[in-house]
This record gives C-alpha cells, sequence and structure tokens, in this order.
C-alpha cells in the first residue's frame, strides 16, 4: 500500500539530485520507502537496481556482458521475464532497473538515468537501506557498501545504509504507514540534510573528496527510530557475519540454523566474525543501541603509519 508522507519543510536544507541503489532489488521496500520521503520533502530523487537480490556481490561487475532480454521474473514479480535487459519499474517514470550487479545498476543511474534526468551527475547516491546491517568484516562481500564505494570513485558524494530492522525482504507494495522503513527513512533525510546545511559552497561535495558513510541501524521499537542515539564509529573488525568455505553446506551450522535445506556439496557459508572489542568498531555501536555512522575510503589505501613499516621491511628490496 503507498500513501502521502507527510513533509517536514523545517528540515528541509536544499533540493538535491540524489541516485538510489542497493543489491536487494528495484522493488525492494526499503529503497521506495526512501524515495518516497526524500521527494516529498523537495529532493529530486532516482532509482537505479537491479531485477534479483544481488546480496553479498560485493564490488562484481560483468565485463562485457550483454544485458539482453530477462530470463526469469523480476524478484517480485513486477517485471517479466522477456523484458529489456534495462528498463523502468512498471508504473514509475524515474525508478529503473537493470538486469546485472549492484555496481552496474549504479553505473547506469550516474552514467545514463542521472545524465538523462539532470544532464549531470547526481549530488548524492545513497546505497540501501539494505536488509541487515553491513559491518566490519563483511563489508568487502557487501553490495551495499560497495555500491557507494564506486559512487565515490566517480567523484560523487555516496552513503550505504544497512539496518538490523527489518531484516527480511518484502516488495514495495506491501507498505504501510508507521512500518519502519519510513522511520529509517526520516533519519537518512535528518542526516543528508544536515550535510546540505553545512555546505557552505553548493559547487563543492556534501563529503571530503574520496570518502563515504556507512550508517549501520540497530533493532528499534516502533515509532522510536527518531529517538536513537548517533555516535560517529569506525569500521572496525567486529561484523555480523565472516563469509567461509564449507566442504559440506547440508552440514554447515549456519544453514541448518537457517533451514535451507542445502545439498551436500561445497559452496560459501557465514559464521560468528572475531568480534573486536574496541567501543568505537561500528558492530559495537550498534550492539549498544546506537546508530553508528563510520567513513570509508574509496580504496584500500593503507594508512601512512603502515606505510612506512612495510617501507622498512623492504629496505633491501627498493631501486637505488
Amino acid at each position: 500500500m503507498l500513501f502521502a508522507i507527510t513533509v517536514f519543510a523545517a528540515m528541509h536544507a536544499g533540493a538535491l539530485d540524489i541516485l538510489i541503489t542497493n543489491d536487494d532489488g528495484v522493488e525492494a521496500s526499503t529503497i521506495h520507502a526512501l524515495y518516497q520521503v526524500f521527494k516529498a520533502n523537495g529532493h529530486q530523487v532516482i532509482i537505479s537496481s537491479e531485477t534479483q537480490d544481488n546480496s553479498g556481490k560485493g564490488g562484481a561487475l560483468d565485463f562485457f556482458k550483454p544485458m539482453g532480454p530477462l530470463k526469469q521474473d523480476s524478484r517480485s514479480g513486477a517485471i517479466k521475464s522477456g523484458a529489456p535487459g534495462v528498463g523502468k519499474l512498471p508504473g514509475f517514470q524515474d525508478v529503473y532497473y537493470v538486469d546485472g550487479t549492484p555496481l552496474a545498476a549504479t553505473l547506469f543511474g550516474l552514467d545514463i538515468a542521472a545524465a538523462k534526468t539532470w544532464g549531470k551527475a547526481p549530488d548524492l547516491i545513497i546505497s540501501g537501506p539494505n536488509y541487515g546491517n553491513n559491518t566490519g568484516l563483511i563489508n568487502n562481500s557487501s553490495g551495499t557498501v560497495n555500491a557507494a564505494l564506486i559512487g565515490i570513485n566517480r567523484g560523487v558524494a555516496s552513503i550505504a545504509v544497512s539496518t538490523a530492522i527489518p531484516s527480511t525482504y518484502r516488495s514495495y507494495d506491501k507498505l504501510n504507514q508507521g512500518d519502519a522503513e519510513y522511520e529509517i527513512a526520516q533519519v537518512v533525510l535528518k542526516i543528508v540534510n544536515a550535510l546540505e546545511a553545512k555546505r557552505t559552497d553548493k559547487n563543492k561535495p556534501l563529503l571530503p573528496v574520496g570518502t563515504a558513510l556507512n550508517i549501520n541501524f540497530p533493532k528499534f521499537a516502533p515509532g522510536t527510530a527518531k529517538l536513537l542515539r548517533v555516535q560517529l564509529g569506525q569500521e572496525g573488525f567486529a561484523s555480523m557475519a565472516l563469509p567461509v568455505f564449507t566442504a559440506d553446506l547440508s552440514k554447515d551450522a549456519s544453514a541448518v540454523k537457517f533451514g535451507l535445506n542445502e545439498p551436500a556439496l561445497p559452496g560459501i557459508s557465514i559464521e560468528p566474525a572475531n568480534a573486536d572489542t574496541d567501543p568505537k568498531s561500528e558492530q559495537n555501536i550498534i550492539n549498544s543501541g546506537a546508530i553508528s555512522i563510520s567513513v570509508l575510503k574509496g580504496n584500500h589505501a593503507a594508512d601512512e603509519p603502515s606505510t612506512k613499516t612495510v617501507k622498512g621491511l623492504l629496505q633491501d628490496v627498493w631501486s637505488r
């Protein structure tokens, strides 16, 4: 069920051109709630997302693989098998789908949809909200986080958003007033408007060049998201889960716990991560019941102390 969203004019600092993406699919309730709330508050918004669930695909891209007609219906069935590989979600003029990975959908949003809509890159990319948290060690595998990282590598301010609730997928047409998706969207709106209010030069990005935000919501009771504490964190090594290879999925503890009834074949599973105890680690912040906001870089560059250490270790190798 779709309905009008209340406009909080006092919170609105300035209209932004915003691209929303995710790794859960173009029909996901979370991104549609975000889309509705931001549009109702004066921002210009488009969605570009995938036809299927791409959770855990990380930074995958299928180079030089043409996107032909869909071989199966989209995740919730609104886009039918045989439809073009790239198109619009039926009933929407500014919600695009891509039969590819999260990064492919983000790049379509940047290179095609935004150029067509605004004649320029968006002011901001928001990836998510994702069903379930993306923290610490799991972030390398996260399509949600990597979609934001490719955005900042293309020079666009980017934010990844993940949440402990809702933790399972549902379609946009199942949204109802008061759902957690709308509460999360209102908090994200407040954060984005706070960034915009601090931007004195409108020609400069919302965030420092080369950085993105990773925002994670803890579990919260209905109606209380706006009351949650917000803390600046760091990625850290604590995480909800760690990807592992297992020799027999049928006997894997996590697969059995989730009731997946997997065959007796090898594959990828998850296990509890070796958590650090640093209270600033984003997973530990959300475990405390607060919203974590961490600052991420767009590449794998090490910090200066680590670089100096390696320089010393290889002092007999450097060319003279």
